[in-house]
């Protein structure tokens, strides 16, 4: 469906699955960076459902926070990223977590990528459109 901002999601979506990238390493620009390359997977994934990522800092722990709609939306996208499932807590019907890292960035960026690639090559106009 479409990707919303974090408020608008949360106000749409009180009860949804979370899937929860600590950043080991939180600074701007790899957090910005690592944000758009979880976009595009979870776009190449084509959901179902609304979705929307947000970077949320606590104490500190920093994390990029991605938050769906739809259970089978974040299932995918957990399983491609080798998200482990932990225990949900009140606010959300169901939690993945996992660990960005160097290791965990280079294969974000192998998966986000491809899909958007072979997209293209079916869609040949894709090319020209913004």
């Amino acid at each position: 469906m479409a990707r919303l901002d974090w408020m608008t999601f949360l106000a749409a979506h009180p009860k949804a699955h979370l899937l929860a990238a600590h950043v080991p390493d939180p600074s701007p620009t790899v957090l910005k960076r690592l944000r758009r390359l979880m976009q595009a997977l979870i776009d190449s994934e084509e959901p179902v459902g609304d979705y929307a990522t947000a970077i949320v800092r606590r104490r500190d722990i920093t994390e990029i926070q991605c938050g769906f709609a739809h259970c089978a939306d974040a299932d995918r996208v957990g399983e491609r990223l080798k998200a482990t499932p932990v225990p949900a807590t009140g606010e959300w019907l169901s939690e993945r977590s996992l660990r960005l890292d160097e290791q965990a960035e280079s294969a974000l960026e192998a998966r986000a990528t491809p899909r958007k690639a072979a997209r293209r090559l079916r869609d040949p106009e894709a090319l020209t459109r913004p």
